[in-house]
């Protein structure tokens, strides 16, 4: 429960009392009260690399169990790409323990309810820092560190809020550490006012953060704070705003000239990254395991070693395959399109099925379920997208503009450049292209939300479903009541109605 994160996360901090300034060193875990850990610099860089922490958790699946855990898909990948046209699950008769409801647009009270308690936790997290590093008894060896550490955890928070309210809309603010339980208990305030909050944090983190150049690896950016101002300003429709920030991004970032590039695990953080959560394959507590979740279930040994080249391949049984491209999403590809073969292979299971899998995070590693793939949040090319986007939603007939932009996309996957040129042409092209180019990063469902597309979209998607079910990876036609849940907001918990007294 939020409530109960929040006052645990105020009254004792789970820091990394030995961590090194590389937050993915093996920490020596140990629990200090705030009154006597925020003393010396180290202190708050061991502070902020707990912020990240819990986040590399959330972003990852089957943590602490092996490959035959709960391979339940990321709730980025559950949220973008399973609640929407692009992924489907593979039907596993060996197992029947899963949740399809994501997929399958099922009306479920619960459904996305249990992740606003990890988005208190980094809250809370950053609060700790940021109720601190401000007291001038501190010694800084170089004030520069104390800018960049208080702009990670600004942004941090900012991005925390941003996807409370996108997912809930309301949302409980809490912008000091929590010490009793009268400050845990707070009313829900609007959408606009955790906006607020998102833009005031993130616009100081800009202020703060260095360049992409000057940062630690693995670390927030003032381009990753404009990018989050950007995609807010975007939902806004604060178009111009949104045009000024991503074109601030343009002597930083750059596409790389090969798709398949992007994702490889070979050249991390480069020049397309704009902020992505880091994992690292030698230790398992900060792995990566979202292939396992996307491998057609039940799987042999021979050929997990196959694609994986790990030295202790399992048999993959206790699990169900997500994240597996819809027919729908398969169809939208153009004829020459390279990131069709850099995105999906055939692969084919025990049971003899031969599926199209997503390869975006299918790269060698060593040992079971400890990959080395970190997971993209932001990057150049949905920048030049939203860039589109922004300029063709502005009055003045600049869609040749827009498309330029666009085509830049189109041109790295060797397209040629979009016929589209009316604004309506010009909406329908950038909504296909981050179809295609971000499939499986966490964004279809976000777009058709913002495109105002959710219903018809998921009512004609949910009639091809029904009509070519086996198609769609199932054995028989989904439930009544599958594809008639157009919720854009989600509930809370219900415990935290029960715990939290000024919640109605």
């Amino acid at each position: 429960m939020k409530f109960k994160h929040i006052l645990l996360a105020g009254l004792t901090i789970a820091l990394f009392a030995t961590c090194s300034e590389d937050f993915l060193d093996v920490p020596s875990k140990a629990d200090l009260t705030s009154a006597v850990y925020f003393k010396t610099q180290s202190d708050f860089v061991a502070a902020v690399n707990g912020i990240y922490s819990p986040m590399q958790d959330f972003f990852d699946v089957g943590q602490g169990g092996g490959a035959n855990a709960n391979n339940d898909a990321s709730p980025m990948f559950q949220i973008g790409d399973m609640h929407s046209d692009n992924g489907r699950y593979l039907y596993n008769p060996n197992y029947r323990a899963v949740n399809e409801v994501p997929a399958d647009f099922t009306p479920d009270a619960t459904m996305f309810s249990g992740f606003w308690n990890d988005f208190y936790d980094w809250i809370a997290r950053a609060n700790q820092v940021l109720a601190k590093i401000d007291n001038p008894d501190i010694v800084w060896k170089n004030t520069n560190v104390k800018d960049n550490l208080k702009g990670q955890a600004l942004f941090l928070r900012a991005y925390s809020y941003w996807w409370l309210t996108q997912l809930y809309g309301d949302a409980c603010i809490h912008l000091e550490p929590v010490t009793s339980v009268d400050q845990a208990s707070v009313p829900l305030s609007p959408r606009a006012d955790i906006i607020d909050i998102v833009k005031s944090d993130a616009t100081e983190a800009s202020t703060l953060l260095p360049g992409k150049a000057a940062q630690e690896t693995g670390r927030v950016t003032s381009g990753a704070a404009k990018m989050l101002l950007a995609e807010v300003a975007i939902w806004e429709k604060d178009y111009g705003t949104a045009e000024t920030l991503l074109e601030g991004l343009s002597g930083e970032y750059s596409l790389l000239d090969n798709y398949a590039d992007v994702f490889s695990t070979s050249a991390e953080n480069h020049a397309e990254i704009i902020f992505d959560i880091q994992y690292d394959k030698v230790e398992a507590e900060y792995s990566s395991r979202f292939v396992y979740s996307m491998f057609p279930w039940p799987l042999s040994r021979d050929t997990l070693e196959a694609l994986t080249g790990i030295s202790d391949a399992v048999d993959l049984t206790a699990g169900e395959g997500y994240c597996f491209p819809s027919p729908d999403l398969l169809d939208n590809y153009e004829a020459g399109d390279e990131r069709l073969a850099a995105t999906y292979k055939y692969v084919t299971n025990t049971n003899n099925q031969r599926v199209p899998m997503c390869i975006k995070y299918l790269h060698p590693h060593q040992l079971l379920a400890r990959g080395d793939d970190n997971l993209h949040i932001y990057r150049y090319a949905e920048a030049l997208l939203y860039l589109a986007e922004a300029i063709n939603e502005q009055p003045g007939g600049r869609q040749a503009e827009a498309m330029g932009y666009v085509n830049q996309v189109r041109a790295r996957a060797g397209l040629a450049d979009s016929p589209a040129a009316t604004q309506e042409e010009v909406r329908a092209a950038i909504l296909q292209e981050r179809r295609i180019e971000l499939a499986f990063e966490g964004k279809r469902f976000w777009d058709l939300v913002r495109f105002d597309m959710l219903e018809p979209v998921i009512t004609a998607y949910g009639a091809e479903v029904r009509a070519n079910f086996a198609a769609y990876y199932l054995a028989g036609p989904p439930a009544p009541l599958a594809f008639t849940d157009f919720r854009t907001k989600f509930n809370i918990p219900d415990a935290e109605r029960l715990y939290n007294s000024e919640i109605d």
